[in-house]
């Protein structure tokens, strides 16, 4: 269970976090207040894991009068309140929303300046040959900052494989939430050997991740 959970983390948050940062960077790029909303996407890089899992735990209470979910949830006319926390394979989601939350101020920074150092003239040169607004973000600006997407990506993945702080904070690995840094932590303590075994698999996990990574930075400083 674990193991699966940490493959959905591994999956979800570093596309998610990516692509987010990065639309956010484009957008924000356009408007005459893109430093204020940049300022206040990146202001939950400044928060504690454990800070913004007591933040999101207020907005997933089942308490209507705290959690907004619920509000909503009452405003549309449900009845009875629900614990998102506790709804089995879907309350791993809701704990990669809060790290997906973090994240991607930090995609954006990266990609943002990534956006900048695009040479002018091949942007005008696109424009000139007639490309609409998506041709010119797909076709000629992306290709060209893929290193530094995959950059992130990768960083942002090597931070899933280690976190645990949320998970622990949040549901204490239980209602099938546990991964593998939470499984390791429960060990802790009681069992030295079954921790240690798991802290090793983590450590096999994340080191094709860090060779990729450290390949990929060098290959943009080339």
């Amino acid at each position: 269970t674990a193991f699966f959970n940490n493959f959905l983390w591994v999956i979800f948050v570093p596309a998610t976090a990516t692509f987010l940062g990065l639309l956010v960077a484009q957008l924000t790029d356009r408007l005459s207040w893109g430093n204020i909303a940049k300022s206040l996407i990146f202001m939950p890089m400044a928060i504690s894991f454990v800070g913004a899992s007591l933040i999101w735990k207020f907005v997933y209470a089942n308490n209507a009068d705290i959690g907004l979910i619920n509000a909503l949830r009452q405003f549309f006319g449900a009845a009875e309140p629900l614990d998102v926390l506790q709804v089995h394979f879907w309350n791993n989601f809701f704990l990669m929303v809060i790290l997906i939350w973090i994240q991607t101020g930090f995609a954006m920074v990266i990609l943002s300046a990534a956006l900048r150092g695009i040479p002018e003239e091949t942007v005008e040169a696109a424009i000139i040959d007639g490309a609409n607004p998506f041709q010119l973000f797909f076709k000629i600006k992306v290709p060209q900052i893929m290193p530094t997407i995959v950059v992130v990506w990768t960083t942002i993945t090597i931070l899933v494989l280690k976190v645990f702080d949320i998970v622990y904070t949040m549901t204490g690995g239980n209602f099938g939430t546990e991964i593998l840094p939470s499984y390791m932590m429960s060990y802790m303590f009681r069992d030295d050997g079954r921790a240690t075994a798991v802290a090793f698999v983590i450590m096999i996990v994340v080191l094709p991740v860090m060779i990729w990574n450290i390949r990929q930075a060098r290959a943009e400083m080339r």
